[in-house]
């Protein structure tokens, strides 16, 4: 899975055009100003969004509106999202009964235990044998919808249960299927004559076949949807992301300052806000943790100018120094109340050592939950990345139920707002309640015409 930094990939498809036209200028024009083409594409990126064609409705990339939509049984959170737009009855039905596996395709596995798997496959036509009645171009998951009768709003339902909510998230897929590029004889020709580079051969071939992305989005659910952090995989770590570990244990991100040697080095001054953020009341007391290389003073007396200051001030005035901190505020089961609060100072000379989180008694911090392993999960800042990582469960060993961070930001889920929409790689998995969803993204096995007009070029 890459990470949640790429989470506005909407708005990059704006960003996409200038290249989007050039391509199509170029296959319509042929050699007319091809220099002029091959320095544009020497100094732009093909992005896996280019398209040749604008799609008509782009609206599945805006914010929803908020217009409160009385319908009978609505709860407030329907009302508040608009949830109608999903519970518009079909006219005409779709009959989508067959999958060819030589046509990219998307499969998705349900998995509550070993024993049982529920497999589903989407192609360009939506879920294969969906018993949707609604217009909703994309994947809707959730709980049986009981409001409205006749009414089948979800292609996946998962089982009753109440952390689940009755439209809980959905998957955008329309954009990862290409209609078929038909390119005129002309063109072909045209591309076979002019002397291309060998790397832009490549690219128009890339371009033309891979197939495009998969993005998901929680709708406002009550309970959230997550996506698994992998364990060698560093997941880059972003102020107001939301993690869940074990059965019902969470921890936000609250601040998240990187190393900028620009900025001033540690002085008394820094030395005194740690030392009075360790030392405040018991609700707002700071756990230390710092790496091997920074050796903090014990007792150093905090500034009379720091004591009147709030947090969101201390906070800022951190930001001035080149040292990375970041500050996770941990809740729910197994977690000590007054050591809630945890303070990591980073290095800017190489990579910190790990800071776990477990259920061992030498872990940074330690959770008391049988649901929580051993060694869970660990922090550290990349100087590589230039960030705060976090991997799940240890060097060779996952953690047992899964380190999971929420589609939606603190602020999102505290006002039940939809997350972004997020991109989903091959062999991601989402939770949702007690139930894991893993994504299989295949390609199938049919040549398309990228690789026909490739082997065009080489012939």
């Amino acid at each position: 899975m890459n990470n949640f930094h790429n989470e506005n990939q909407e708005n990059q498809n704006e960003s996409d055009l200038p290249t989007n036209r050039q391509i199509l200028s170029f296959l319509q024009l042929g050699i007319q100003q091809f220099e002029q083409f091959n320095l544009i594409f020497d100094s732009i990126p093909l992005f896996r969004n280019d398209t040749f064609i604008e799609e008509e409705n782009n609206s599945r990339f805006l914010q929803f509106g908020r217009a409160q939509v009385i319908l009978d049984g609505q709860s407030s959170r329907e009302k508040l999202l608009n949830i109608q737009k999903y519970l518009e009855k079909r006219t005409t039905q779709i009959q989508n009964n067959q999958l060819d596996p030589k046509q990219p395709h998307i499969k998705i596995t349900q998995l509550r235990n070993l024993n049982i798997n529920h497999e589903y496959f989407i192609n360009e036509f939506g879920l294969v044998n969906s018993n949707k009645n609604t217009n909703s171009v994309d994947i809707l998951i959730g709980r049986q919808y009981s409001q409205i009768s006749d009414i089948i709003p979800n292609d996946i339902i998962l089982p009753q249960d109440r952390s689940i909510s009755r439209i809980h998230c959905k998957i955008v897929y329309n954009d990862y299927f290409r209609k078929d590029q038909i390119l005129d004889p002309f063109h072909l020709k045209i591309l076979k004559l002019i002397n291309l580079p060998s790397q832009i051969k490549s690219r128009i071939s890339k371009f033309l076949e891979k197939p495009k992305i998969v993005q998901i989005q929680d709708l406002g659910s009550i309970c959230g949807t997550y996506l698994r952090i992998f364990r060698q995989e560093p997941f880059l770590i972003q102020k107001d992301h939301k993690f869940s570990i074990g059965s019902d244990t969470y921890f936000n991100i609250v601040f998240n300052h990187r190393s900028n040697q620009n900025l001033k080095q540690i002085d008394d001054e820094w030395h005194s806000i740690i030392q009075h953020l360790k030392t405040l009341k018991q609700s707002q007391k700071h756990e230390i943790h710092s790496s091997e290389f920074l050796i903090l003073p014990n007792n150093f007396e905090t500034f009379e100018k720091l004591k009147s200051l709030s947090i969101v001030d201390l906070y800022k005035k951190l930001t001035e120094y080149e040292l990375p901190i970041l500050i996770v505020k941990f809740s729910g089961q197994g977690v000590d109340i007054n050591k809630s609060i945890n303070l990591f100072v980073g290095t800017t000379q190489a990579d910190t050592n790990d800071f776990f989180i477990g259920r061992g008694t030498e872990n940074n911090i330690k959770i008391n939950s049988n649901t929580i392993s051993r060694k869970q999960c660990r922090l550290k800042y990349s100087k590589k990345l230039s960030g705060w990582v976090i991997n799940d469960g240890f060097q060779d060993r996952d953690s047992a139920n899964g380190t999971w961070i929420s589609l939606q930001t603190i602020e999102q889920s505290e006002k039940i707002l939809e997350s972004n929409l997020i991109e989903l790689h091959h062999n991601d998995e989402i939770k949702i309640s007690d139930f894991i969803l893993k994504i299989e993204l295949l390609k199938g096995t049919q040549e398309g015409i990228g690789h026909k007009i490739n082997k065009f070029l080489h012939d």
